[in-house]
């Protein structure tokens, strides 16, 4: 192999390292330092949009034929940004909340369309889905801070997961 691939190789896997540590660490701390880690995610969202907005409202005197949307992505990226660079917690709680009530929407129309699809003559494992399907969407509607505790484990050890599997690759790939 030559020098030039296998500092590419050590570089991937250094970056597999780092990024399953990250990732690790990210999954541990959801758990035992939920509000913090959410705060760190939403001040990290509210620079974004906020640095977003700028470059929006920024790019109406560069080109002038999207001036409209782009005055409008603009004000709103400021304000979004600002409003939950001001308020991480109720931000992340807002953005988080209406996640879970769109995935929960989401849901229920994918359990009635299935519902309604096995009484057309999809069968009754369509039927069974679908109703899964749309009594969670019920329960993630009418019960968003219990779906939210419930993704926070679910996503934490995915994280927890992810980081473990990219440290070992990261550490037994040979170079």
């Amino acid at each position: 192999m030559s020098t030039e691939l296998a500092l590419e190789k050590k570089y991937i896997n250094g970056m597999f390292l780092l990024g399953g540590i990250i990732s690790l660490i990210f999954g541990v701390l959801l758990i035992t330092r939920t509000q913090g880690v959410i705060e760190v995610i939403m001040l990290l969202l509210g620079l974004w949009w906020l640095i977003q907005g700028l470059f929006n409202i920024l790019a109406i005197f560069i080109d002038k034929s999207q001036w409209g949307w782009n005055l409008i992505g603009g004000i709103l990226g400021v304000i979004a940004g600002l409003l939950v660079l001001n308020h991480p917690v109720v931000g992340g709680a807002i953005v988080l909340g209406v996640w879970t009530i769109v995935i929960g929407v989401i849901g229920l129309l994918i359990g009635v369309i299935s519902i309604v699809t096995a009484f057309q003559g999809a069968g009754w494992g369509a039927g069974i889905f679908g109703a899964v399907s749309a009594l969670i969407g019920i329960f993630l509607v009418f019960n968003v801070f219990g779906a939210l505790n419930i993704f926070k484990w679910i996503f934490a050890i995915l994280l927890i997961f992810q980081g473990i599997v990219a440290i070992y690759i990261g550490a037994t790939e040979k170079a």
